[in-house]
């Protein structure tokens, strides 16, 4: 029995086929939830044409009652965009690059989904290197939000507002499914999909329902949500674990404190400050942070 993603999967191919026969059509690209193997009844077709001589205004087209979202392009526009994945490149004191890809990073999620019609299959069009370099955009992005998310969370609590707390904390727990599913290479599709792809990464806890706990010093909602930033970072950034503790400011043990990292190094941010921490106070403050244990195994690329 066919599934409504076999079903937009063979009518891709068949589409992309008829279009591939145009002598101005150079590749056929699908792209979005489809390429990644996720459709529902209702899911629209996303097919990228790629164009000689510029795109033309193709639009959307029916077929046998679904949606085909058609984007006509001229491969050299698609060059600027595809070379951010080329490095991931941002500093403390240069954020234009990060602030450029976060205001792309739609685009380049469908670059990083696309699979190009070649031979009657679908083919990645990124290479692996390009991968992953989405990946480190993706949970700097996602870890940004997060960041975001707990500076509300905290002045909330702090204010008592605690409806407004728990719908911020919904969508904290988004950020930190989102960010888990990026730190195991997968791509950020629409929120609607964070289910199906926890299940792909086998964390199906990551979303499990939950209302904001707060209460004072200890904040477990803070102590929960710097856990799971600092194992993702970690899982992309591991640290020398023969390093020699190295003491950090005393002042980063207090509630509020996330890690961030850069090219250049790691930092804790609590709102607009900033600490820098060498990879030795990373380890040590990691250690304090999230235990031992969870340091290891973070440090192991595991969860």
């Amino acid at each position: 029995m066919k599934t409504s993603w076999t079903i937009r999967r063979d009518l891709a191919a068949r589409v992309a086929d008829e279009l591939l026969s145009r002598p101005d059509v150079i590749e056929v690209w699908l792209e979005g939830a489809v390429a990644e193997g996720f459709a529902h009844a209702r899911s629209d077709v996303d097919l990228r044409v790629l164009v000689a001589g510029g795109p033309l205004a193709w639009g959307s087209r029916l077929v046998d009652g679904i949606r085909i979202d058609l984007d006509a392009t001229d491969p050299g526009d698609l060059a600027p965009s595809r070379a951010l994945l080329g490095t991931f490149e941002v500093h403390f004191d240069d954020v234009d690059t990060f602030r450029r890809v976060r205001g792309q990073l739609g685009l380049l999620t469908r670059l990083r989904t696309a699979r190009r019609r070649n031979g009657g299959q679908w083919l990645p069009v990124l290479e692996p290197s390009e991968c992953a370099v989405y990946r480190l955009w993706a949970v700097a992005d996602r870890s940004e939000q997060v960041l975001s998310l707990a500076e509300d969370l905290l002045g909330l609590v702090a204010d008592g507002m605690t409806a407004e707390a728990d719908l911020v904390w919904h969508d904290m727990r988004l950020a930190l499914a989102g960010l888990d599913c990026a730190v195991a290479d997968q791509p950020l599709l629409s929120t609607k999909w964070l289910p199906a792809l926890c299940a792909r990464i086998n964390a199906p806890d990551a979303l499990a329902p939950g209302r904001l706990r707060s209460s004072e010093p200890d904040q477990p909602w803070f102590d929960a949500t710097r856990a799971r930033q600092t194992t993702a970072l970690l899982r992309c950034w591991p640290l020398s674990g023969g390093a020699d503790p190295e003491l950090f400011p005393p002042e980063a043990r207090e509630v509020g404190w996330l890690p961030q990292r850069y090219t250049d190094g790691w930092f804790l941010r609590r709102g607009d400050d900033r600490i820098p921490l060498t990879d030795a106070q990373m380890w040590t403050w990691s250690l304090a942070a999230i235990g031992p244990d969870r340091t290891a195994k973070a440090n192991q690329g595991k969860g």
